[in-house]
């Protein structure tokens, strides 16, 4: 059952083409509200005149070379005119593109002295943005001296990024990653002994929170509520930074209260009413959680409109909903993927639209395809990337060039992970020896647009982004959609909500074909798994299996499992495994270990329930080592609904503990059953409540069907089905060709359903 009942859908977000559209939909220039001034007289700059402009910036090329090449060859990206002499359209045109990335060109002519006419507006109607003209023609150019000499001519006809006042500058260091830079720019700014302003601490709090240290950012955060007096917007930022900075402390009562006092200040404030019922569900605090849900409903609702005499009211501040949050609540795609796209404008402050048909660079025939990987700091919680990376390396270099774009500041822990130089070295064992040619770029110090020249001009044919929900900073970079495709991976929230995001990579049971409407990328399907599981981590030393009764359990009685967070245990699965505990004779449920206040309240909900709440075995929170050695001793885990555990579900299938799960609508609520796929048990996807108690019931029942099980699983995993990157990676390199294929023949980006690799 949705946790969220009959919510109602998000406020309207204006859809964007979809790969069902006519062919000719997608040649429309799609432009941002408010980006395009007044309609001014106007004239086309003619395509080769750009070109040139470009090519300007270029050294020319030697005259061996020249003479080897027609007067004016037919591709524009060979064209090396004569410098022009005056640069000043590509430096107005790389100025404006840096705040207008969207695929329609605008360069302002500013009006002679003398002249009172306004402005002449030159529109360039190309089918690429700024970056992928200077990407085709640096692919034309040896990848040392030009290209590096195109990148720094374009950025420095760029604002500087660095601009503004000291607060701003330290914002902007934190929406890049770099918040150790951003303190340091604040204690400068420190106005002690003068008072410090609510502002100051704010910024002192965000950064800390990047940091992940919550009571660093608690303090800060609390110091700035103390200094907002009246400032409503300061107030609210407070709360929220606060709220968040708890959470991380594990202090989630306290953390409810500060986003319920977001809410009653603000309440049509959606994002505040869902943090109040995620924390509310971690403190398993049902009764206040419903309330919070029910608030999270009337938030969504339509606005009444006031009274034709009513005083004017202070604007409401409301904050997007967390898609990965939303996701542990409800399994309705459509749901998940309005609160996505809202999300991604909140970021980037504007709708987004999808950008037209993009074409690749032209390529010799069976060349290698350029395949860039972004690889950021990844969010607390989210699956590691190093398998999709050990996938990637797997590649056919036959068949595929890597580079890598590492955008990881120097506090990110990445940094410091010994696979990061594994990869570094092996990456560049490709290409030997000189760094101007080297596939590896460090991009920790390049803002959004700096980044996102620097990958167009590798003229990729496609960029693997690890994360598509990540800083501002990269999503701004992706969406000038620097490469001719872009994909990202399935996660439990679904679609990116980000319209730059060509293909969603995933497999038949994470993202069935069905879903492909509730998903702002097109579905792209692999055969058996969209990603390799991380391998079981060795201990550093052996462990001792513990007994039954080290643990508390009985001796001989069925035992289900879940290790779950509290947070994820929501009443109407609670209710769920007491039913399965009701019709299985002495059966227990053991469970994650959890404070005292959680343990009173979820023995409470038990009896109330009509069962014995001595049932209820909680277990000892313990090292990732000591607590994999005792998964063996549960006969079956049960998983959550609809936030499906994956990782949960990783380690006891890894221990070699059968797994049941019920197999929802939204990727989150799939990802245990992809796993059971994947080692060939379907029989333990349960489509809907009902099956899932039957299954779980006959299960607990019947201990030769759950022997047999365990040496079923046993059998499969000697495959190693779930980690397997050089399979994948086969599987992979023949989706990616039929990306390429499509965009090849100008169609746009469309649902591929998994085929068997050749």
């Amino acid at each position: 059952m949705d946790a969220l009942g009959p919510l109602p859908a998000l406020p309207p977000v204006r859809r964007t083409p979809s790969s069902d559209h006519a062919p000719d939909e997608r040649h429309r220039p799609g432009t941002l509200p408010g980006s395009v001034p007044e309609p001014l007289p106007r004239r086309t700059l003619p395509q080769q005149a750009l070109l040139d402009a470009l090519a300007s910036r270029l050294p020319a090329e030697p005259a061996a070379r020249r003479a080897e090449s027609p007067q004016r060859p037919a591709t524009p990206a060979a064209s090396v005119p004569t410098p022009s002499p005056s640069p000043a359209p590509l430096d107005r045109a790389a100025a404006l593109l840096r705040t207008r990335p969207d695929p329609t060109l605008l360069i302002y002519e500013r009006p002679t002295p003398g002249r009172t006419a306004p402005a002449t507006q030159v529109a360039v109607n190309r089918h690429e943005p700024l970056p992928q003209l200077l990407g085709e023609l640096a692919a034309q150019t040896p990848r040392s001296t030009p290209r590096a000499e195109l990148l720094s001519k374009t950025r420095e006809a760029s604002p500087n990024p660095g601009t503004g006042t000291g607060l701003t500058r330290a914002r902007q260091l934190i929406e890049a990653g770099r918040p150790a830079e951003a303190l340091d720019l604040l204690d400068q700014l420190d106005p002690a002994p003068q008072p410090r302003t609510a502002s100051w601490h704010l910024a002192r709090a965000a950064a800390w929170q990047q940091l992940q240290r919550p009571q660093e950012a608690a303090r800060e955060a609390s110091a700035a509520l103390a200094r907002t007096g009246v400032d409503a917007p300061t107030r609210h930022a407070a709360l929220q930074q606060l709220g968040q900075a708890l959470t991380l402390q594990g202090e989630t009562a306290e953390a409810a209260w500060c986003h319920r006092a977001r809410l009653a200040e603000h309440p049509r404030d959606s994002g505040a009413a869902l943090q109040a019922a995620s924390a509310a569900a971690t403190e398993a605090d049902w009764p206040a959680m419903a309330q919070d849900l029910s608030r999270l409903e009337q938030t969504l609702q339509p606005a009444p409109a006031p009274a034709p005499a009513a005083a004017p009211t202070r604007p409401e501040i409301r904050t997007a909903l967390d898609p990965a949050l939303l996701a542990a609540f409800t399994d309705d795609p459509a749901r998940l993927r309005q609160a996505a796209e809202q999300a991604v404008q909140a970021r980037l402050g504007r709708r987004v639209e999808r950008s037209p048909a993009r074409r690749r660079a032209a390529r010799a025939p069976g060349s290698r395809l350029r395949l860039g990987l972004l690889l950021g700091t990844m969010p607390a919680g989210a699956p590691s990337p190093w398998p999709i990376v050990e996938m990637l390396m797997a590649l056919d270099p036959a068949q595929f060039d890597l580079t890598v774009y590492a955008d990881l500041p120097e506090e990110s822990p990445a940094r410091n992970d010994a696979r990061l130089q594994q990869l570094r070295e092996r990456i560049e064992q490709r290409t030997g020896p000189d760094p101007a040619n080297s596939p590896w770029h460090d991009c920790a110090d390049s803002d959004e647009d700096t980044l996102a020249l620097t990958i167009s001009a590798d003229a990729l044919d496609l960029l693997a982004v690890l994360d598509a929900r990540s800083d501002t900073r990269r999503l701004a970079t992706l969406a000038r959609h620097p490469a001719a495709l872009q994909i990202a991976w399935a996660d439990g929230a679904g679609s990116t909500g980000a319209p730059f995001i060509d293909y969603l990579v995933g497999d038949r049971e994470r993202t069935p074909i069905e879903l492909a409407a509730d998903t702002v990328e097109a579905i792209a399907q692999m055969p058996s798994r969209h990603r390799p599981s991380e391998p079981p981590a060795a201990a550093p030393e052996p462990c001792e299996r513990p007994s039954r009764a080290d643990c508390g359990l009985p001796g001989t009685a069925m035992v289900y499992a879940c290790f779950a967070r509290p947070g994820a245990i929501l009443p109407e699965q609670f209710a769920a495994w007491y039913r399965i505990l009701a019709d299985t004779a002495g059966a227990v449920l053991w469970l994650r270990g959890a404070t005292p206040v959680v343990r009173a309240r979820l023995q409470q909900a038990a009896a109330g329930l009509g069962i014995d709440p001595h049932r209820l075995i909680f277990a000892a929170e313990l090292e990732p080592a000591r607590h994999a050695a005792r998964l063996p001793l549960a006969d079956l885990v049960l998983d959550t609904f609809p936030d499906s555990g994956e990782r949960r579900c990783l380690e006891a299938l890894q221990q070699g503990v059968p797994v049941l799960s019920r197999r929802g609508r939204s990727p989150g609520s799939r990802r245990a059953g992809a796993l059971l796929q994947a080692v060939g048990l379907p029989e333990l996807v349960c489509d809907g409540p009902e099956r899932l108690h039957i299954e779980a019931v006959r299960l607990g029942r019947d201990a030769a069907r759950r022997a047999a099980l365990r040496e079923q699983l046993h059998q499969r995993l000697q495959a190693d089905p779930l980690h397997d990157p050089a399979g994948l990676a086969r599987d992979f390199a023949a989706l990616v060709r039929r990306m390429v294929d499509c965009l090849d023949a100008g169609l746009p980006p469309v649902p591929l359903a998994a085929l068997p690799a050749p």
